[in-house]
């Protein structure tokens, strides 16, 4: 889909003012887990949704390098000696058998989308004469190139909309007349219909009846997802019912566009089509094209670099083996993908779209190879911070090793963020070098081992409720410094619970417990964040009552915080007289917007590790035609106003179209918390985030 021209038409008028899309609530926590059932292996991995709608332009574009990791199945590209201008294009490009050598290299097939030989989109019908010396011209060259990894040909692209009846007849017809035009010159090459622009179960059922009556079905049906995730399980058992009742031998089922422009490269989003593609049996499925071509759509940034996105695919790309059965969480978008290798020792999940804290279990495991007593378990994941900002590497999570309980292990995920995505590697066995503790596994005193299907490793410590009880855990730094400590807990009263924290027998400070709505052994944990000093090698972090309420523990989780850098979202600072807006070029999908009055400001919160001069960039957006201001006050003290200038539109005109640019401000903070403050100034600007550095 090439689109581009409509959605700045209406960016024209959107940028002259602030933007005003409404936010969307956070998901709520599941009452059921993300499940994967590595006993229940349904189909080869063959990364069916890793292609993408005129990902490849030409040779270098993108590399190879770029590519290869992703393991594409197919690429939907230009028709031979095809016409149109993909955005920002001033020539033709992407054709699909110029490509075809780049595809065949990188493991994929290419199909050819025959209309996209037109100069124009919407196409412009001439007449029947010509379109037949177009389909001729383009089979010869296809019979001509000699490729042997075309998948197929697209005789038409959404012809639901795009098919012009009054010139051309009905489209059943014309199907009719060009597969049989086509089947005259190659009797061999698949075709692929009637790549409608979205599921119609009522146009499917006419063609594919015109389609059986006139022996012209086509060899893989395709339609496209372009509404979203959560109908198309719907959509292929539908199609499937059809048909059955037509007498029709089952397709190979083609999706070769899906994802909203919103979506677009998304890892939270993108990870929630993978899972109905893969679990629903489709053959291949390829990202629209919405914004540039020679971009794996949009999963490389207009320099050429990963972003989140890519990641995602790269692990996707990784999989081997076979597909293991997964199951959403019932009432959270949470959702992905998992396999087994082929030695039946390694277990890949990959997952997104879930928000805040989630569990994943991993039931089965008796039935792989090594897997009895403990598993060792790495948690990554990869951000979203906009299509054309770069992400050098996913950030390990965690590791850790957690015990096995009739077949299966449940892991907590702390602190999820829906666009992001996650990997989740298992293998058999205890290893050494971990960063996350079970409460089970430390020195209890006075407090008591429980079990949970709840809980991380299905054990927990509980009834810490004596001024003698405490937990303490034994860790293991690699080199000495401040690192964060994830607490997982729960606490089923009312209020707010206290335990006191010492490490290493220095004086104790006080973590403070919300309270979750009830205990582990019947609902789910949350955790808490606290930063710490650690020397290197051998530490203990102890857990006693101290205070009011009770809390019980689940597990630690360390992560090293290495070269100071803090990154704060907009949306999750405390923000006045200004909203929360969506839009899929921010980091995190969210920026605030509306900051309009005079009492408007958005507060962040920075952990300084010492007092001193530190730089500030600045995420934000100026839709104006002038330079705008933010007022700047720190720690209650005011400071030089930020100016910002302009962005030619604001962060959620067009999504995933790159109106967010950074200004970067030097910044005095002291030792520990600082309140950094941006407020109405002159003109108007968005915030998109702060990341704050030496």
């Amino acid at each position: 889909m090439n689109k581009m021209a409509a959605l700045l038409s209406g960016a024209l008028l959107l940028g002259l003012f602030p933007a005003l899309v409404a936010p969307t609530p956070a998901a709520a926590a599941t009452s059921s887990p993300f499940t994967v059932d590595v006993s229940n292996l349904y189909r080869p991995v063959t990364h069916v949704a890793s292609g993408s709608l005129y990902g490849l332009a030409e040779e270098g574009r993108p590399a190879d390098d770029l590519i290869a990791p992703t393991h594409p199945k197919m690429f939907t590209q230009m028709a031979p000696d095809g016409q149109q201008l993909p955005n920002g294009e001033t020539k033709p490009i992407g054709d699909a058998l110029k490509v075809a050598p780049i595809a065949k290299r990188n493991g994929a097939e290419v199909t050819i989308r025959m209309p996209d030989i037109y100069p124009d989109f919407p196409y412009k019908w001439v007449s029947w004469d010509d379109w037949y010396a177009k389909v001729d011209k383009m089979v010869k060259a296809r019979l001509d190139s000699g490729a042997d990894n075309v998948y197929g040909y697209e005789l038409w692209n959404e012809p639901d909309w795009t098919w012009d009846t009054n010139k051309a007849g009905a489209f059943n017809d014309g199907w009719t007349k060009t597969y049989n035009r086509i089947r005259t010159l190659d009797p061999d090459t698949k075709t692929i219909g009637p790549s409608i622009s979205k599921y119609d179960s009522n146009f499917i059922k006419s063609f594919l009846t015109n389609a059986r009556d006139t022996n012209t079905l086509p060899d893989i049906i395709s339609w496209h997802e372009l509404d979203g995730p959560k109908p198309i399980a719907d959509h292929i058992a539908n199609y499937r019912a059809i048909e059955k009742e037509l007498g029709i031998s089952p397709r190979p089922i083609s999706i070769n566009e899906y994802s909203t422009p919103a979506e677009e490269a998304v890892p939270g989003d993108l990870s929630q089509y993978i899972a109905q593609f893969e679990r629903s049996g489709v053959d291949t499925a390829t990202i629209a094209f919405w914004y540039r071509p020679g971009r794996l759509s949009n999963l490389i940034t207009a320099n050429g670099e990963k972003n989140g996105g890519w990641w995602l695919y790269k692990w996707y790309g990784d999989m081997n083996g076979q597909m293991a059965m997964t199951t959403p969480g019932n009432s959270s978008n949470l959702d992905g993908v998992a396999s087994v290798n082929n030695d039946k020792n390694q277990v890949y999940t990959i997952f997104g779209g879930g928000n805040g804290n989630q569990n994943v279990v991993i039931k089965g495991l008796n039935a792989l190879s090594g897997f009895s007593g403990t598993a060792n378990v790495k948690l990554e994941s990869t951000p979203w911070y906009g299509v054309d900002t770069a992400v050098s590497e996913p950030t390990t999570v965690f590791t850790g090793n957690v015990a096995i309980q009739n077949g299966q292990i449940v892991i907590p995920v702390t602190d999820m963020k829906a666009s992001y995505g996650y990997r989740l590697t298992v293998t058999p066995g205890a290893q050494s070098d971990v960063t996350r503790y079970e409460a089970e596994k430390a020195d209890v005193q006075q407090a008591s081992v429980l079990s949970s299907d709840h809980a991380s490793s299905n054990s927990y410590v509980g009834r810490i409720d004596n001024p003698d009880s405490y937990v303490q855990f034994t860790v293991n730094a690699p080199a000495a410094g401040n690192y964060n400590l994830t607490v997982g807990y729960a606490n089923g009263g009312s209020s707010t619970s206290q335990q006191a924290l010492s490490v290493n027998g220095a004086e104790a400070t006080t973590l403070n417990y919300p309270a979750t709505g009830g205990w582990l052994d019947s609902t789910d944990g949350s955790a808490v964040q606290q930063q710490i000093a650690l020397k290197q090698g051998s530490n203990t972090i102890r857990f006693t009552k101290a205070g009011s309420g009770y809390a019980e523990l689940d597990y630690v989780q360390l992560q090293q915080l290495g070269s100071f850098k803090q990154r704060v979202e907009a949306e999750d600072a405390k923000i006045t007289g200004a909203r929360v807006v969506n839009g899929s070029y921010a980091s995190n999908g969210k920026f605030v917007g509306n900051i309009d009055n005079s009492d408007s400001s958005v507060a962040f919160t920075v952990n300084a590790p010492a007092a001193g001069t530190y730089k500030m960039d600045i995420g934000y957006a100026n839709g104006t035609n002038a330079t705008s201001t933010h007022t700047l006050t720190i720690n209650g003290q005011s400071q030089d106003a930020v100016s910002y200038p302009t962005t030619g539109g604001w962060t959620a005109n067009v999504p995933n179209f790159g109106t967010r640019q950074i200004v970067t401000v030097s910044v005095n903070l002291k030792q520990g918390e600082n309140t950094i403050v941006l407020g109405k100034g002159n003109g108007y600007a968005e915030l998109d985030y702060i990341e704050v550095y030496p």
